[in-house]
């Protein structure tokens, strides 16, 4: 999608910019005028566009939740057991691409409850580790769920792995621990 107009470059601006910061600084230690400043507009040009900073939040997360959320329907219209390889080949490939958004997201998990904006994402996420699971058997699902985090942990080390290699981790880390459905 080509960028026409000044304010969607300047809303891609202060996206990108949003993105880097919270990465850097973390989500709580950048403030909406750091957001301005390092975009080249003004805190009032921010709040045109967005309605705070977890609308910002929201807005930096859109393209991982967006992936998310066409993961979990194609899962959603097949058996439990091709499910849960696609969430398992999927979820492996979106870690990698999405590594910067893990960083930004592991920063507001004591609070990512109390932020309706990226509540979708948040219950896609939990829909696409039953998924993983590949059973209703509690344990197994918290399983899955130890597997998702620690490997989501594993993605904010961008500069330990080459892609290839966080791949090949987590393949192998989710095959042994997840029994198949």
């Amino acid at each position: 999608m080509a960028i026409t107009t000044a304010r969607e470059r300047t809303r891609h601006e202060i996206v990108r910019q949003a993105m880097d910061l919270f990465q850097a600084g973390g989500y709580n230690a950048t403030s909406l005028q750091d957001i301005a400043t390092a975009a080249g507009c003004s805190k009032a040009t921010v709040l045109y566009h967005f309605s705070g900073k977890p609308a910002v939040l929201a807005a930096v997360l859109q393209p991982a939740a967006v992936d998310v959320a066409n993961l979990v329907a194609a899962a959603a219209e097949l058996p439990r057991a091709e499910a849960q390889e696609l969430a398992i080949r999927q979820f492996i490939d979106l870690a990698v691409v999405h590594r910067g958004v893990v960083d930004v997201i592991q920063d507001v998990l004591p609070v990512i409850e109390q932020m309706p904006e990226i509540g979708p994402l948040v219950a896609d996420g939990m829909q696409l580790t039953e998924y993983m699971a590949g059973s209703d058997d509690p344990l197994e699902r918290d399983l899955a769920k130890f597997a998702v985090n620690g490997l989501l942990g594993e993605c904010r080390h961008a500069d330990q792995r080459t892609d290839e290699e966080l791949r090949r981790l987590c393949d192998i880390a989710l095959r042994r621990l997840l029994p198949r459905g």
